[in-house]
């Protein structure tokens, strides 16, 4: 063991570029490997660090209008309750979420001077600690929620408001000047959960209680609004639900439903399912299977190309080592001890690129964006995770004996005689073998880089196209509390004296974001009315003109006649073509906030939500900004969004300009901006965090697929040494050398950008499919990738060949 040993530090010292491009290439394979591993074993893991998650189900539901479905994560508040009740011996425990997140902008809670907004605050049932197993930092689970003013904040909150201090039994303020005793601290919910909170309300606030009479409860469970999780019996099986569904159906909404032609079904999915297989309105972010399966396949992708580096140099460079096989053959080594001797450098390279590629995943998670691409849930701890150490070392002594079995087979099967006799000529089989090698390696990061460019070209695509609404110079402003919503038009009248302000709208929410769908009686033709479930939109006054939508026919919600009777109403042209409506002025729609209305206009059809999904029938109609029809106990929670069309020019000024209305209108609440061409693009986030991870991927293989190719040529150049000599006495220039050396090359790197554009086609194809408007797939970024793929093969092959192409011919001819 020790002569081997020494051996194989001989060869390393001897061959410091050969050991070096095969370290590097490999610890490169394993690094990325590691990353995405580590990635994907987050992602597969989510929601399992709950103790009994095994028993934990997410209810779903569906409702059904006129042929109309309508999915939704969110239920009605007296589900869980109600099931619970009805069948004790399916259900023994509920949980109930309600959101507070102030519609998307946050919930406020003060403390003195300081004032932050909280995206992740919900309503919770009392027991939730009992049903979700939380690492309790300071508190009693047990009572924590059961006093209507009691708050359970996170970690990170209480850090923020409370310093190192003790926060239990502190007071946070709400917007209505609502005191909350914190009850309890709870640890940061791993990144890995879906449904994550900062701020936790009990479900016993006072304005949350209602009527618990049976007939109120049925006539509630249409109102769909909360996250409902049902614990289940031992032994439960999701199958028998269905079942369950059809009997709690028949029995508490049948009677309700079925007189406006809606039916309502719903079924359970496992908490560990939520967040890869759900595929439901109104949830929370999800993720997607198939980015996994691309990321598990990257990274392996990228190893393999590794490891058939180090396959390539070890066969390529076989001839230096044939003599010592003669010797070791003839001193009487059998084929099997030579080739555990190969196989066992193997492992030691892979090996020492492990260490080396845990160092680099160190690095790279510390000191690059890379994480942040992936939600930061990439951890790598050994000390915390032993197990990932085992793992780690199988998968490097599994990558040495995959990677280095065919070099040993190859280099010890040579005749003792052949190699004591020089160099054998290289086998046509070996040449064959690794010209297919390097022609898998640059077909697979050929395949990366034109899926990167092909899925930027859908990105691109996504941000520029026409919306049937302006995007760009559109400053949205929060308004919070009833008190300034009251002084709406006021604000407008000050803001409109700004000369770069060209006009002021308001919503209670903007395109893109959730839109409400509700079953309508909506007037057909022949004048009979038809139930339809349909998105709405309320709008306010201007917000069609400061959006830039265009009505082509009738007239906007602005524009008002004395004839005119109850609300008005617009529609978008998919209504009309769902409605098949020959003049749709003066239909009449009910349901839209209690009222009777009646179309005065269409609008040109604009996408109202994520692009992903078609353009679907639409009412808009008046938003009423009355808080004196508000709850009392609700007005300080009310929100608008204004909307202000602002000129491109001095954007900084425009923007201290509003800033200071905004302070003299709203003395509580920071100014809070954004612009709407960014709210748009935050929809898209998740696919721009996958091409910039499949760019930086397809970057990495072809760096890797470049070290294997220089030390390649390094050997081919080194072996037709003599040859360069003689063309160059004959007269071929160093470009003419440096040319024939590359074009084998160039023929493999040809070949595979042609089988890269098909595998690349397929690949985003599949991707498209996820979205409703996209890209055409233009052949030239195939040739593009070509030309990119064989540019940077031709300069590796250059680099390395240049310098014996510019030799002296006579020196070069003395080459043995």
């Amino acid at each position: 063991m020790r002569n081997y040993l020494a051996v194989l530090i001989r060869n390393i010292r001897r061959e410091r570029l050969y050991a070096a491009i095969n370290i590097a290439g490999l610890a490169l394979g394993f690094a990325c490997c590691l990353i995405l591993g580590l990635f994907l074993k987050s992602e597969l893991t989510y929601d399992q660090h709950f103790e009994g998650h095994e028993r934990i189900y997410r209810l779903e539901n569906e409702f059904t209008t006129a042929g109309n479905a309508d999915q939704a994560a969110a239920t009605s508040r007296v589900i869980g309750p109600m099931l619970q009740e009805e069948y004790p011996d399916v259900v023994t425990d509920y949980v109930r979420f309600e959101s507070n997140g102030g519609g998307g902008s946050g919930m406020a809670l003060r403390r003195d001077d300081k004032v932050f907004y909280w995206k992740n605050s919900y309503y919770v049932s009392p027991n939730l600690f009992k049903v979700f197993r939380h690492q309790i930092l300071l508190g009693d689970p047990d009572t924590a929620l059961q006093a209507r003013d009691s708050v359970a904040i996170s970690a990170t909150l209480a850090q923020r408001y409370f310093g190192d201090g003790n926060p239990i039994g502190q007071i946070l303020t709400t917007e209505g000047g609502g005191a909350l005793k914190v009850s309890l601290v709870f640890a940061d919910l791993p990144p890995n959960t879906h449904l994550k909170y900062d701020v936790l309300l009990s479900y016993n606030a006072p304005y949350l209680l209602q009527d618990d009479s049976a007939t109120r409860r049925r006539q509630s469970l249409g109102n769909i609004r909360d996250y409902t999780y049902l614990v289940m019996a031992p032994g439960f099986r999701e199958s028998t639900w269905a079942g369950l569904s059809v009997r709690f159906y028949d029995k508490n909404m049948a009677e309700i439903l079925k007189p406006v032609n809606t039916t309502w079904r719903s079924w359970v999915q496992p908490l560990r399912d939520v967040h890869l297989k759900s595929r439901v309105s109104y949830d929370q972010p999800s993720g997607n299977r198939l980015y996994l399966f691309g990321c598990a396949a990257v990274g392996l992708i990228i190893l393999i190309i590794a490891c058939i580096n180090y396959m390539n140099l070890a066969t390529a460079r076989a001839t230096r080592r044939a003599r010592s096989i003669g010797v070791r053959k003839i001193l009487g080594a059998s084929r099997g001890t030579l080739a555990l001797q190969f196989m066992g450098e193997a492992m030691l390279f892979a090996l020492l690129a492990l260490v080396l590629g845990a160092v680099m995943v160190e690095v790279v998670l510390k000191f690059t964006p890379i994480n942040a691409l992936m939600g930061d849930q990439v951890r790598f701890d050994l000390l915390r995770d032993p197990a990932l150490g085992l793992w780690l070392l199988g998968v490097a002594l599994s990558v040495g004996v995959l990677s280095g079995i065919y070099p040993a087979l190859y280099l010890s099967s040579w005749a003792p005689l052949t190699a004591l006799a020089g160099r054998p000529a290289a086998r046509r089989a070996s040449l064959r073998a690794r010209e297919f090698l390097v022609l898998l390696q640059f077909t697979i990061s050929a395949t990366a880089i034109a899926c990167t460019l092909l899925m930027m070209a859908q990105m691109h695509y996504m941000s520029t196209m026409p919306l049937g609404f302006e995007r760009d110079n559109r400053l949205v402003v929060t308004l919070r509390g009833s008190t300034t919503i009251d002084k709406i038009p006021a604000i407008r009248d000050q803001l409109l004296r700004d000369s770069h302000v060209q006009g002021v709208g308001v919503a209670a929410q903007l395109p893109g974001e959730s839109a409400g769908i509700t079953v309508m009686q909506v007037e057909k033709d022949d004048g009979s009315m038809a139930q339809q479930l349909v998105s709405t939109l309320p709008a306010g006054e201007n917000f069609e003109k400061v959006m830039g939508m265009q009505i082509v026919q009738g007239r906007d919600l602005s524009s008002r006649l004395l004839t005119d009777v109850g609300a008005n109403v617009l529609v978008n042209e998919a209504m009309v073509r769902r409605m098949g409506w020959t003049n749709p002025l003066g239909r009449r729609v009910t349901a839209v906030r209690g009222v009777d209305g009646r179309v005065v206009g269409v609008v040109k059809d604009f996408n109202f939500k994520s692009l992903r999904t078609l353009i679907e029938p639409l009412v808009v109609h008046p938003l009423d900004n009355d808080m004196s029809k508000v709850n009392r106990f609700a007005r300080p929670f009310e929100m608008r969004q204004l909307i202000i069309r602002v000129a491109p020019q001095d954007m900084p000024g425009t923007l201290a300009r509003i800033a200071r209305v905004m302070a003299s209108a709203d003395v509580e609440h920071p100014f809070e901006y954004r612009f709407l061409d960014e709210s748009l693009d935050a929809m898209y986030k998740s696919e721009r965090q996958l091409t910039k991870l499949i760019g930086v991927f397809a970057a990495i293989s072809i760096f890797i697929a470049c070290l294997g190719l220089f030390g390649l040529s390094a050997f081919t150049t080194e072996q037709r040494t003599r040859e360069i000599g003689t063309r160059k006495v004959l007269g071929a220039g160093s470009w003419q050398i440096v040319a024939l050396l590359a074009r084998p090359i160039l023929v493999l790197v040809g070949l595979a950008a042609a089988l890269a554009a098909v595998l690349s086609w397929f690949a985003v194809d599949e991707w498209l499919a996820s979205f409703a408007y996209r890209a055409e797939i233009n052949w030239m970024f195939f040739a593009l990738t070509a030309l990119l793929a064989a540019a940077v093969a031709f300069i590796t092959v250059a680099l390395q060949s240049w310098k014996t192409a510019n030799a002296d011919p006579v020196n070069t001819l003395r080459h043995v």
